[in-house]
């Protein structure tokens, strides 16, 4: 199971097209999830967090039965889905802890794979398109800059922490190879989004030390759009829009604000005199399809997680924790929608740090050998 779970991850940036991607978690993952029902039971038994992300997940697809959208394909999809995103919670945070060696190197591996990937998107990207003004769009199944950039954006927070842990010169010297070529990946495909999450990661990671590679990646990322005047001015104006749509979105709560619109409601936000394809907020697309009541799960589910993730880095000094489910929450903040999706780039940003808080911090007393071990140092 290890193996498939970490292929799959791998597929993020190996294979190219996103429905082999999803095919291969179905047909491949899904299943062996189903066949360990019973270890996950017994493993995440009075788990606070991992009982609100199944309320939270049952609340939202319960939505489903008041959208005025609603059609039973529809229907049957986003339950698919929902149980994607909660089985895929389940495991890693299973596999984190019950095979802990060999999820240490294995995600050591996917770091490097990261690290691979970015660097042949830079030269293939350019090679065909004008350097550097060009948004970069990188290979693998992420089809969009900013989702893209977040999902690369993590495991430069997650090398940045292999950097610092590491006692070797010779790795300290890789990860930080690794690092330089996924920030000017970030830079390159021009997200702020991205940008943002990472700073705010590495600055709970590393504190001030941060400071420097934050700058060096925004200055750069405005330099690039700087570079191209119409594409600077496209840019800058296409962000002024989200004030607007995130008052649309909220307008358009006003109406349902206890129990939502309901999770099928068509996304789509009217601003400016323009069509928007979703609500650029998590957090409104949920108040918008799930009320308030969803929110406050929601919400739920961070607060938990944000305890937690502090409490390990009070007890054990275990930063990375806190860094990554920040990132995540960040993202959210700036960027995408619906969060109970099939297997896509959110997976890795925002369902994966709630992941493996929900899995560590109930096993923080016991001995070091179940821990997972690259975070121990």
């Amino acid at each position: 199971m290890v193996y498939l779970y970490t292929a799959f991850i791998a597929g993020y940036f190996l294979l190219p097209m996103a429905a082999g991607h999803r095919r291969f978690y179905y047909i491949l993952i899904l299943p062996a999830v189903a066949l360990l029902w019973r270890e996950l039971r017994d493993f995440y038994r009075d788990n606070l967090l991992s009982a609100l992300l199944l309320v939270y997940c049952l609340y939202m697809m319960t939505s489903l039965l008041w959208s005025a959208d609603f059609t039973t394909l529809g229907a049957l999809q986003s339950l698919g889905r929902s149980l994607s995103a909660l089985s895929f919670c389940y495991i890693t945070g299973y596999l984190w802890i019950a095979h802990a060696a060999q999820m240490d190197q294995l995600t050591r591996r996917v770091t490097w794979l990261a690290g691979a990937a970015g660097l042949v998107s830079i030269i293939a990207w350019y090679v065909a398109n004008p350097f550097p003004v060009s948004r970069l769009e990188p290979l693998g199944v992420m089809h969009h800059q900013n989702k893209a950039a977040s999902a690369y954006g993590i495991f430069l927070v997650l090398t940045m922490h292999y950097l610092v842990a590491d006692a070797s010169t010779r790795m300290r010297l890789l990860y930080g190879v690794i690092a330089l070529v996924l920030l000017a990946l970030v830079a390159f495909t021009q997200s702020r989004t991205a940008m943002a999450g990472v700073t705010v990661g590495l600055l709970v990671l590393l504190g001030y030390r941060a400071l420097g590679i934050a700058v060096v990646g925004i200055v750069c990322l405005w330099a690039l759009m700087w570079a191209n005047p119409g594409f600077w001015e496209h840019r800058v104006g296409d962000y002024s829009f989200r004030p607007g749509i995130w008052e649309a979105v909220f307008q358009s709560v006003k109406e349902h604000w206890l129990v939502g619109q309901g999770y099928l409601v068509d996304p789509r936000v009217d601003a400016y005199g323009q069509m928007f394809d979703h609500a650029h907020n998590s957090y409104l697309a949920t108040l918008r399809d799930g009320g308030l009541i969803g929110l406050l799960l929601l919400s739920a589910i961070l607060a938990v997680a944000l305890s937690w993730a502090w409490n390990l880095y009070k007890q054990g000094g275990e930063r990375i924790y806190l860094a990554l489910l920040l990132y995540g929450m960040t993202s959210v903040t700036m960027d995408y929608d619906r969060l109970l999706l099939g297997p896509r780039e959110i997976w890795l940003f925002f369902w994966l740090p709630i992941a493996l808080i929900m899995a560590t911090y109930p096993t923080r007393n016991l001995s070091e050998p179940a821990r997972y071990p690259g975070f121990n140092r």
